[in-house]
């Protein structure tokens, strides 16, 4: 019955639900380690400086995987190459509750390394969305993607604080539990019906402004990633190694903090009905400038205020970076393109999450600030530059 019943369904919307599905678990399993991997780090590494290693892994390895990903998925398709991914890291969470069972660093870092490969597929799903798609549908279905993201901050984060004090392996159970919602969604994509044929062939030209755009936007979508990277990946390590506040208030704040990211994206289709993409992407940066700053405000609340900011800034010029180099190339094109905006993308965020750990006990969390705001003004300089014609 559920055969005919998808077999009935249009394909596009059938693969609309598969990827809603997917995107909640594909979420749930990076940013558990996103949280989690500073935290953990220190604790197996015994060096603070040592401590943002997993998390830079994890980044790295997404951004070292999407050009791979792309060729992949040109070569094979996107169906075998997304069920292959989720089965990666679905054995790469259980690894590593293996290695935080057993206090191995090496063990762990290896296996965040599969998470960040699964990483870069996932990150392939918005593209994935769109296609067999009208072109109209574009902003709610990235409206859609990125609230499937935002659920799975919930199971990613929140199981960390529920299973504190109740369980005297509160890590392991929970990646065990996540690696399990990675195994259901490769399942899930037995229903994914391709459509890289019908958007390779799409008559449709892609958008000259977007076109001339690319590049500024691949750089805007890189930057957004490391400047928010820089102030996210440190905080549970500020928070729980320097502050020594628990594991749940560092979880409410990385957890709001991420919703900040995704919620957002609800009110853009209804911004750019009022204002450019120019606009709105400078109403972000303003965001994300006004988040580092209240985050010198002292103690929790500064951390919770501060983040939300940075997350919603980091939202709406992501997103509309992502918007312009989505429009900029069609057809089989459309893989290269989306390939390298991705590398690029993770290697900002990979550089952030990488230095951060060795910043933080040289430049304290103020100077980690300082370097944000300034790097918060040159992206301001670009978008002036790229959008001002």
């Amino acid at each position: 019955m559920i055969r005919r019943a998808l077999a009935a369904a249009p394909a596009a919307s059938v693969n609309t639900a598969v990827l809603l599905l997917c995107q909640v678990a594909g979420i749930a399993g990076v940013v558990s380690i996103q949280f989690v991997g500073s935290v953990v780090g220190e604790r197996l590494a015994g060096d603070m400086r040592l401590a943002t290693v997993p998390v830079a892994v994890l980044v790295l390895s997404s951004a070292l995987g999407t050009w791979p990903a792309s060729q992949l998925m040109r070569r094979f398709g996107r169906r075998p190459c997304f069920i292959a991914a989720a089965l990666l890291s679905a054995g790469c969470l259980a690894l590593a509750a293996r290695g935080v069972e057993t206090s191995d660093f090496a063990l762990f870092c290896t296996a965040v390394l599969g998470v960040g490969l699964h990483g870069a597929f996932v990150q392939q799903y918005r593209f994935a969305i769109l296609e067999g798609q009208p072109s109209g549908r574009a902003p709610r279905l990235l409206t859609m993607i990125q609230l499937a993201s935002a659920a799975g901050i919930v199971p990613g984060i929140s199981l960390f604080g529920l299973l504190e004090g109740r369980t005297s392996s509160t890590m392991p159970t929970t990646l065990l539990i996540l690696a399990a919602l990675q195994a259901i969604s490769a399942l899930s994509f037995a229903a994914y019906r391709p459509q890289e044929a019908l958007a390779a062939g799409a008559s449709a030209a892609p958008d000259a402004r977007a076109r001339a755009l690319y590049w500024p936007m691949v750089a805007m979508g890189a930057g957004a990633f490391l400047v928010m990277s820089l102030i996210m990946v440190p905080t549970p390590l500020q928070m729980c190694g320097v502050e020594q506040r628990s594991v749940k208030e560092a979880s409410w704040v990385i957890e709001v903090h991420l919703l900040s990211m995704y919620l957002p994206s609800l009110s853009v289709g209804a911004l750019l009905k009022r204002m450019s993409i120019a606009a709105l992407q400078g109403v972000g940066l303003g965001f994300l400038l006004v988040g580092f700053m209240l985050s010198w405000i002292p103690g929790f609340e500064g951390h919770l205020v501060g983040l939300s900011l940075v997350g919603i800034g980091w939202c709406y010029v992501f997103v509309t970076a992502t918007t312009l180099v989505a429009r900029s190339r069609s057809g089989a094109e459309r893989f290269r393109a989306q390939g390298v905006n991705d590398l690029c993308v993770f290697a900002g965020s990979g550089a952030a999450s990488l230095s951060s750990g060795a910043l933080l006990p040289t430049l304290g969390w103020s100077g980690l600030l300082h370097l944000g705001v300034l790097l918060v003004v040159s992206l301001m300089a670009l978008a002036w530059n790229v959008h001002r014609a």
